[in-house]
């Protein structure tokens, strides 16, 4: 969204001309001193929509402006109002811009029932240097906020005194309230309390590699993606991924996304190894499996392996309703669910909006269609042997890998759009004296679902490069996305997210998220 409104900012600027913005914004309230307003709509007005415009200022026409306003407001939108200013450097607000903004807020609260705040934002001219503030109701006193482009990227660098044209545009003023405050999380205690006998070969650094990685010569292994500039390694740096599941597709997931440049990672998952996860685990032993490592200490060392000294990692061996979890998943950056269950997938859902955090779901599906040879499949049935053989008749493995990124602030979700299954995971959440009644009626599968290597890497390889883009900001995916790779035509295809709208819903609906 960001990205086509700067470009239309741009489109509509003239001569270095000062031009107007807005963005209309739901907010959710992450603490008790923490507030995120995220845009639903935006609005570049056209030249013919200013009764002025220049290089020194601007003046909407008055018409234009209140139709605008009272078509969104009455919403219950705030405002992000937006303009720029002449110059290549970051801009600082201005004695002017301070009283029409207080005027505009008081006006804004005095006109509109749901009394919208008031965010007034500056940029350059290129559109690529903020600062940005949100007013009092009474337009009394405002507070510093912090802009970001994408859910990816970190605090803005505020306004130089050094470098403004008037030293009291930049100087501290009154501000409403406490400064908002970040998430402060514990340390997780679970993984610590278990008594783990880890490889010998894993509790010993390298001399030669730590020394690398503390003067900097880790750098020199991502001299391969310098193509796509700095500035996508330093987001993934700095990103804090939560990955629920660390089976299958999880630990390959956190293998290829590692070796990208993402080194801060939450650990969610309560199984350890076993023998049967030999197939599908990168680097897994017999060793592991024999002695059940914990899923999270297996791919804990699977990420230490890359970065040995400077990987920061947090393993919580236990299921996602655990509380240490939340408080874990709500201070990460990215979401990433790839368990083997409905419920638990519900559960990631739930946080996500909860939380406001971008969520992506990652999944596998293999099964067996019995069709004529060269024909289309049909569904399975109990033949003989010589049914099979008289009809020319022979069973086809079908394969299915599917990434399904919910669009954050609500619309529709994993649950209304059946990507999991309610029902399943209501009994997959049920006391287990009632899920064994349920698998004996038939309604829950008693054995572990079918899952190979290379599936799982195909949805995890394709997953993380569709993180690289939604970090870079190439790929849009503001009305969420859902892909499907099907197997063995080796395609992907790309769901219509608009016929997953769905604003009734229990979990995402409109209701839900304006409470």
């Amino acid at each position: 969204m960001w990205q086509q409104f700067r470009q239309m900012m741009l489109n509509t600027q003239t001569a270095g001309e000062e031009i107007i913005g807005f963005f209309f914004c739901k907010h959710h309230q992450i603490s008790e001193t923490r507030l995120r307003y995220f845009p639903k709509t935006w609005v570049v007005p056209t030249n013919s929509c200013y009764e002025h415009q220049s290089t020194t200022g601007l003046v909407l026409k008055q018409e234009f402006h209140l139709y605008l306003l009272k078509t969104y407001l009455e919403d219950g939108y705030d405002l992000v109002h937006i303009h720029t200013h002449p110059g290549f450097d970051t801009p600082c607000f201005s004695t002017v811009d301070d009283r029409h903004e207080s005027e505009y807020a008081q006006f804004l609260t005095t006109n509109f029932e749901k009394q919208p705040r008031l965010i007034s934002g500056i940029f350059n001219e290129s559109l690529q240097k903020p600062n940005f503030r949100i007013w009092n109701q009474l337009g009394s006193s405002f507070e510093e906020v912090d802009f970001y482009s994408s859910w990816f990227e970190r605090r803005q660098k505020r306004c130089d005194p050094a470098s403004a044209t008037d030293a009291r545009e930049c100087a501290p003023r009154e501000a409403e309230g406490r400064r908002q405050k970040a998430f402060v999380t514990p340390t997780s205690q679970l993984a610590q309390d278990r008594d783990l006998t880890l490889p010998k070969s894993q509790t010993i650094l390298d001399e030669k590699a730590m020394k690398l990685e503390q003067t900097g010569s880790s750098d020199v292994m991502f001299a391969r993606q310098e193509i796509f500039g700095n500035a996508l390694q330093e987001k993934l740096n700095e990103l804090t991924v939560t990955l629920i599941g660390c089976g299958g597709i999880g630990s390959v997931f956190a293998e290829v996304f590692g070796r990208l440049g993402v080194k801060n990672w939450v650990l969610i998952d309560h199984d350890c190894l076993e023998t049967t996860n030999l197939n599908r685990m990168p680097g897994a032993t017999w060793e592991m499996a024999e002695q059940q490592l914990p899923k999270v200490e297996y791919v804990k060392q699977l990420i230490q392996q890359i970065y040995r000294m400077n990987a920061n990692v947090k393993t919580i061996p236990t299921t996602i309703e655990n509380e240490l979890a939340t408080q874990e998943i709500g201070a990460s950056d990215l979401i990433v669910v790839a368990t083997d269950n409905h419920y638990s997938r519900q559960v990631a859902q739930e946080l996500a909006l909860k939380y406001m955090r971008p969520l992506v779901c990652l999944g596998t599906h293999i099964e067996i269609r019995r069709q004529k040879a060269g024909g289309r499949g049909q569904k399975d049935e109990e033949l003989s042997v010589s049914t099979l053989q008289r009809e020319n008749l022979v069973d086809i493995p079908r394969m299915y890998s599917r990434i399904t990124i919910p669009p954050l602030g609500g619309g529709w979700c994993l649950m209304c759009g059946n990507i999991i299954n309610s029902q399943m995971a209501a009994l997959e959440s049920a006391p287990r004296e009632i899920e064994q009644v349920a698998q004996y009626a038939g309604y829950m599968e008693g054995i572990d679902a079918p899952a190979v290597f290379w599936l799982n890497s195909i949805c995890a390889s394709t997953a993380v490069g569709i993180i690289q883009g939604m970090v870079s900001g190439f790929l849009d995916i503001d009305a969420g996305l859902d892909w499907i790779y099907k197997f063995p035509e080796s395609k992907w295809y790309k769901t219509d997210t608009d016929y997953l709208v769905n604003t009734d819903c229990y979990f995402c609906g409109a209701e839900v998220q304006a409470d």
